[in-house]
């Protein structure tokens, strides 16, 4: 085979570019340590590095997560104690306020204490983060927790319906913290106070230790309770008159008796709604007997209202005195409401002692605040415990996740960090095979005949 000089010369050029590139992309790989400088350099090696990549990037930002959580969690655990505090000196307040021995003066002294720990619970209730976002208003955390309703006078939760919970591993999530209805409002009740559903916020459980030292009492309701009417309704079309009438007799002050007959003859309800509904219209219809207002109706004194599977008559003036009494208007007849499957026919009262003296009903008032205290402190003791447990899982996720990145380091540096040995034998190996390809080049450069003529 003849091999043209140009040929020749182009061959030998080649063969040191080459040697130039081989040596080249080790002079890279070992400026810069990994050993896939390109994907072209390994395509499924550059694919395995950006995947491990992603998930250490994604770890890292659970292990974020992790300092978030914790950091909102010890700021509410913070304030539980806070809280707690604050019970504890309700309750001391309320045993000292029941000694017989406290006068009025002392009462009023001791209300005034009450108030201020009120507005303490309502500023601990909406407790900021370092982000400024109330602690306890859940998925709302822009908005305060409670507010204070300008018509009653109430703390009402305003904060979102749902805990905010961060990710803090692919299938794990740890709520930052707890919704302030939990923690402060939807506390159980036994007091006659409690709402339909037997829950009492600390708020007004507090407002009633206060009221109740500056001699304003809440009477406790009379009320029928029954099952069968929510169920089916109630038909006294052709009902006898006795079983269908009762009378409220309210006792609003010691010297102002007052008797109303509700009549629910010839009438159906659908339902408790319905039976508040008439009554609430007869007592508005009904005047009030002298020395009354000529205004003035039964609804000024008594109104009616639906709790569960029960109908409550609460006085509108609340007072040591005040009470209200269901009766038979026809006692002879037998019991009331017979066929409406009321569980109990027999005469019930508001008072809470016969007579409904005032040192009673303040014995009374301030025995079911210390017990509903009681409920309340226990309530954001277990609340605390769950803050405990959350801040434990965080910690054990914690060295979870970072034990999970160094091993996932360890497998990236395996796949994409350079085995500086080997290559600076490569290097050496690439050097001396360029510096040869260089030589021969020289060598075949000079062989012409043109030398020799």
């Amino acid at each position: 085979m003849r091999i043209s000089t140009a040929w020749a010369q182009q061959l030998s050029v080649e063969a040191m570019t080459s040697q130039q590139s081989k040596l080249a992309q080790v002079q890279q790989q070992l400026s810069s340590g990994l050993r896939t400088s390109v994907p072209a350099d390994d395509p499924a090696a550059a694919v395995r590095v950006l995947d491990l990549q992603g998930t250490i990037a994604k770890t890292n930002q659970y292990q974020s997560n992790i300092s978030t959580a914790r950091g909102r969690l010890n700021i509410e655990e913070s304030a539980l104690t806070t809280a707690d505090n604050i019970l504890m000196r309700a309750k001391e307040l309320t045993t000292q306020a029941m000694n017989a021995t406290v006068n009025s003066s002392d009462k009023l002294t001791i209300k005034t204490e009450v108030d201020q720990l009120i507005q303490q619970l309502a500023e601990v209730a909406n407790t900021k983060n370092a982000n400024g976002e109330f602690v306890f208003s859940g998925n709302l955390s822009a908005v305060p927790a409670f507010s204070v309703n300008a018509t009653t006078g109430e703390y009402v939760y305003q904060g979102g319906p749902q805990q905010r919970a961060l990710q803090i591993s692919p299938t794990r999530q740890v709520a930052d913290g707890d919704l302030g209805f939990n923690v402060f409002e939807n506390i159980d009740s036994s007091s006659p106070a409690a709402d339909q559903n037997g829950k009492r916020s600390i708020f007004n459980t507090l407002k009633a230790l206060s009221d109740g030292l500056s001699a304003t009492f809440n009477a406790t309701p009379a009320e029928i309770s029954g099952t069968r009417f929510l169920r089916y309704g109630l038909d006294y079309s052709n009902q006898p008159l006795a079983t269908t009438t009762f009378d409220l007799s309210a006792t609003l002050s010691p010297t102002t008796p007052v008797k109303v007959t509700i009549d629910l003859s010839n009438k159906k309800f659908a339902g408790v709604e319905d039976i508040v509904t008439e009554v609430n219209k007869q007592l508005a219809a009904t005047s009030l007997p002298p020395p009354a207002a000529p205004t003035s109706h039964f609804s000024d004194a008594i109104q009616a209202r639906s709790n569960g599977n029960r109908i409550e008559f609460v006085s509108v003036a609340t007072g040591a005195s005040s009470s209200i009494t269901i009766s038979n208007s026809t006692p002879a007849s037998g019991t009331f409401l017979t066929d409406a499957g009321f569980s109990n026919g027999q005469t019930k009262t508001g008072a809470d002692l016969p007579g409904g003296g005032a040192a009673q009903v303040f014995q009374r008032q301030l025995g079911d605040v210390l017990t509903d205290l009681d409920t309340a402190q226990n309530n954001i003791l277990q609340t605390t415990t769950s803050v405990g447990v959350r801040q434990n899982a965080l910690d054990n996720q914690e060295a979870q996740n970072g034990k999970f990145v160094l091993d996932t380091q360890t497998t990236l540096s395996q796949t994409q960090d350079l085995d500086y040995a080997d290559a600076i034998s490569k290097f050496q190996l690439q050097y001396t095979a360029l510096q040869a390809a260089q030589q021969a080049f020289v060598k075949v450069k000079g062989m012409s005949l043109f030398n020799y003529l």
